[in-house]
């Protein structure tokens, strides 16, 4: 065989092979899939937490997004977690309802590889390759801090040795175990000065207008009292409005900590809230480990991880929308 005839058996040689094995994907450009189950999307942290894992996926190519509300149902969200996995997702980003209702899809998820991320508190017993978390009770404890030291100012400006002040606290709601706990930080801190004391507690539903209507009833029932603490920042302005010319008198102080018209941030910054507690988004964390396990899938994470709650008062409000908020952990 001449050399031409070599070339012309070698190249349909050549055709024939690569035919047989396909050409392999780049794995870092390959689709992927991330899946986040929210436990109650109707909660307006939660709703921020499902905006900002979508807005940043969306900053990377060939990543597609899936959210599933469970809407406060922990067996619709064992159904869900069964439909993220159909989807044969890279990841899962769950915060759950009932934590012990998922543990054996959570295990059964890692076991064969997916990423599962754990998102607050209740998800810090199940078998996640790693879980985000905030300490909810401190999240309380520092809006109680700003209430005490408030009224501490107001007691040396009137000459008084006794720190003494009625508070008020608008709750999301009754049941919910996340108001439960910042009740419980908030209340602890105000033992620090046993003359302040909680003259209404009543749930505004998470909304403005049911922070407007508890502060109006608390106004007419209590006549008069000192603080306002709100469990979530657009309950804390509708306290401002429900409480019309006495909110002169009085420190409104809510909860969140974000950028926007109903945002403790922008609304301190303003001076329409006297503080806020900062809450930090988890799913920027879990993004950031995702996306990191995604070019690295060697790279082992641990366990869990924690992001503090910061107090946001007009000391530091401006810094903290030039700075943005304290940095994240390491990974």
């Amino acid at each position: 065989m001449n050399r031409y005839s070599q070339i012309l058996f070698f190249f349909p040689l050549l055709a024939l092979l690569s035919s047989c094995k396909p050409p392999e994907l780049d794995p870092l450009k390959s689709s992927r899939t991330v899946v986040f189950l929210s436990a109650n999307a109707e909660r307006p942290h939660e709703l921020t937490q499902v905006q900002n894992f979508q807005r940043m996926v969306g900053f990377r190519d060939r990543v597609n997004f899936i959210h599933h509300d469970a809407k406060g149902n922990a067996n619709l969200q064992a159904e869900q977690f069964g439909l993220a996995m159909a989807e044969k997702p890279f990841a899962i980003a769950v915060s759950p309802v009932d934590a012990a209702r998922l543990s054996d899809q959570v295990a059964a998820a890692v076991k064969v590889g997916v990423v599962v991320v754990g998102i607050g508190e209740n998800s810090m017993s199940l078998p996640c390759t790693t879980s985000v978390a905030t300490d909810l009770k401190e999240v309380g404890r520092l809006a109680g801090d700003i209430a005490v030291k408030a009224l501490k100012r107001k007691a040396q400006a009137e000459g008084a040795t006794d720190i003494v002040g009625r508070v008020v606290e608008i709750r999301g709601e009754e049941e919910s175990p996340m108001s439960q706990v910042l009740h419980d930080g908030f209340m602890e801190a105000l033992k620090a000065a046993p003359g302040v004391i909680l003259v209404h507690d009543a749930p505004g539903a998470w909304t403005k207008d049911g922070g407007k209507s508890r502060a109006g009833d608390a106004l007419r029932l209590q006549k008069s009292f000192d603080v306002v603490y709100a469990h979530n920042d657009a309950m804390a302005l509708g306290a401002v409005i429900g409480l019309g010319e006495a909110r002169a008198k009085m420190m409104v102080i809510g909860t969140g900590g974000y950028v926007g018209a109903e945002g403790g941030l922008s609304l301190v910054n303003q001076g329409d809230l006297d503080a806020s507690v900062f809450l930090p988004i988890l799913v920027d964390l879990a993004w950031i480990f995702i996306s990191k396990k995604m070019d690295e899938p060697g790279f082992i994470a641990q366990p869990s991880y924690r992001v503090m709650p910061t107090a946001i008062t007009p000391s530091n409000a401006d810094q903290m929308l030039r700075e943005g908020p304290p940095p994240l952990p390491t990974l």
